[in-house]
């Protein structure tokens, strides 16, 4: 945690268990303190941001695949040409509106990954598109509405409110899983025909369609491809692990990016399709700010869609959706990549909640606390705004690595958030005046989630993107002075590589002669470890390297 980073909680929500840990600002030079108005201040227009990035919807549209219009429709179609059916016209399925209530409710809710949730109502015009949707009605404290189309004989979970908005009928449905079946109630050809008569009845048939009934005739898969503008290899890269939806009306077909950023959704349309990903995964979700999921709405359109986030002419991450895709980058290789043989994150089962990420658009501190979460907020609030690419990926492996340490002794981690965290931020002498043991105990917790940052960006650069000579952050923190920095230190990256910082770039550098450990060794020295020098000498104790002599004088180098 930089300077200035101070926690106010009211004394009944600071149980010994509250988990803090913050990711520096920079760390050289040290920045002033603003004043507690500036931040107030800069609060409420962040919220005010937040607020005016959400997605405006227009007027209601006339639901063409309600029961009733396309009964409306048969009834039409059959008096202008002899068409014939195998059964009547019966509700297939169910628009319906979960109205889930708390966190649990929604986890619940999200934990079925058959039924496709919105955050938007799929009947409603969009006049402006916006990063987010959270429904004016409810308070930002209650998760929004979550819209969904399923089968009329769907289970759905008994304990969450929902309204059925409309009874479907939806002949034409046509995924990979679910094969279309000419002769489930029509032909093929007369099925499509209902449907064009349905949407012609309803004013919902585009001026192309109106003009040229036989636009709409050729079946198409949706399929493209999704990149990030990375400042470090000065290219588009791709986004991989990431889901995109294609909808049109009540169907949605899903896809995967690959490892070059390429997707092919399940299934095909015959019409426009809107494309939209939602920044999420099952162990994971970003929200746009402080609350309201992060979506990106893509153009409606026939055909790939192909979108580039970021503009290659800035220096930094400024467009909300770059912010996006590199966060998600991160935490996908976190959750879902090899993560060097480390622990994961705490995952998304009975009883644990999926992860929450407030992308924040500011600079600034950082920070995984579990207990946000147990009141709606976040467990990270990530401030890399502003940033370069690699900035922003390494911030949210730092965060993760926090919320990573806590898996792999949840005693010890407690005991050391409290010790330098907690205890000192709730004192009255505030979160930078540490003493000995709460030095220590940060020194600890923050080496080591610098030390899984570095090797993450590293490998995501050298190794992924094949750029041998890329340093991270000054020389992966070697280059920082000793006395420039107490607690993100590079003791933990040096314990890894070769260099001696100090032969390099002068006395005033940290003595490294150790090296030849790997990043898993380190963290199973985190078991148990409850000060600086417990990490040193588990290591010393559970591992043969012919450098350990060295370990007393490297940890050394930084003091209480």
């Amino acid at each position: 945690m930089k300077q200035g980073c101070k926690i106010r909680l009211p004394f009944f929500v600071l149980p010994i268990f509250l988990i803090l840990s913050c990711q520096k600002e920079e760390y050289y030079p040290k920045k002033t303190d603003i004043s507690e108005k500036t931040k107030a201040l800069d609060n409420l227009l962040e919220e005010k941001n937040e607020i005016e990035g959400m997605t405006q919807l227009g007027e209601r549209l006339e639901n063409p695949y309600s029961v009733q219009n396309m009964r409306t429709a048969w009834d039409s179609l059959s008096k202008k040409s002899k068409v014939t059916k195998n059964s009547e016209i019966i509700t297939t399925h169910l628009y319906i509106r979960f109205k889930p209530k708390t966190a649990e409710e929604l986890a619940e809710l999200k934990n079925d990954s058959t039924i496709v949730l919105y955050d938007l109502p799929l009947d409603y015009e969009i006049i402006s598109d916006g990063d987010f949707y959270h429904d004016p009605e409810l308070p930002q404290s209650q998760p929004t509405y979550k819209y969904a189309s399923i089968p009329k004989n769907k289970k759905t979970p008994t304990d969450i409110e929902f309204e059925v908005l409309e009874e479907l009928f939806i002949p034409d449905e046509d995924s990979d899983t679910n094969e279309f079946k000419a002769n489930s109630f029509a032909s093929k050809e007369t099925i499509d025909r209902l449907v064009d008569e349905s949407l012609r009845l309803t004013n919902n048939l585009d001026e192309l369609e109106k003009e040229n009934p036989l636009a709409s005739r050729r079946r198409w898969r949706p399929s493209g491809r999704v990149r990030v503008y990375d400042h470090i290899t000065r290219s588009y890269a791709p986004v991989t692990g990431l889901k995109v939806r294609a909808r049109r009306w009540f169907t949605t077909h899903r896809g995967f990016t690959n490892n070059s950023g390429n997707f092919k959704c399940g299934g095909r349309f015959r019409r426009k399709a809107n494309y939209s990903i939602k920044w999420d995964r099952y162990e994971y979700s970003i929200r746009s700010g402080t609350f309201g999921q992060a979506i990106l709405n893509g153009s409606k359109r026939r055909g790939n869609w192909n979108v580039n986030l970021g503009k290659s002419s800035s220096s930094i991450v400024n467009d909300k959706q770059q912010y996006y895709a590199l966060i998600h980058q991160g935490a996908l290789d976190y959750y879902y990549g090899s993560r060097f043989g480390l622990t994961s994150p705490p995952r998304n089962k009975f009883l644990r909640k999926q992860l929450k990420i407030a992308a924040r658009p500011k600079s600034g501190q950082s920070s995984y606390v579990k207990a946000r979460s147990i009141y709606l907020g976040a467990d990270i609030s990530l401030q890399a705004w502003g940033k370069t690419s690699d900035r922003v990926y390494g911030t949210i492996v730092h965060e993760l690595a926090h919320a990573a340490h806590k898996r792999v002794d949840r005693k010890s981690y407690n005991s050391l958030v409290w010790g330098a965290y907690t205890g000192p931020c709730t004192s009255f002498n505030g979160c930078q005046n540490l003493g000995p043991t709460a030095n220590g105990k940060r020194r600890l917790m923050e080496t080591w989630a610098t030390t899984v940052e570095t090797v993450f960006v590293l490998n995501r650069y050298r190794n992924l993107y094949r750029l041998k000579s890329f340093d991270y952050n000054s020389d992966n923190f070697q280059f920082q002075r000793t006395a420039a920095e107490n607690h993100y230190t590079s003791a933990g990256y040096d314990m890894i590589d070769n260099l001696n910082q100090r032969s390099i770039y002068g006395t005033d550098r940290p003595l490294d002669r150790v090296s030849g450990y790997n990043i898993k060794q380190l963290e199973l020295g985190l078991r148990g470890a409850k000060t600086w020098q417990d990490w040193k000498n588990n290591i010393k104790a559970r591992f043969n390297n012919p450098t350990e002599i060295h370990l007393d004088e490297l940890f050394n180098n930084w003091q209480n």
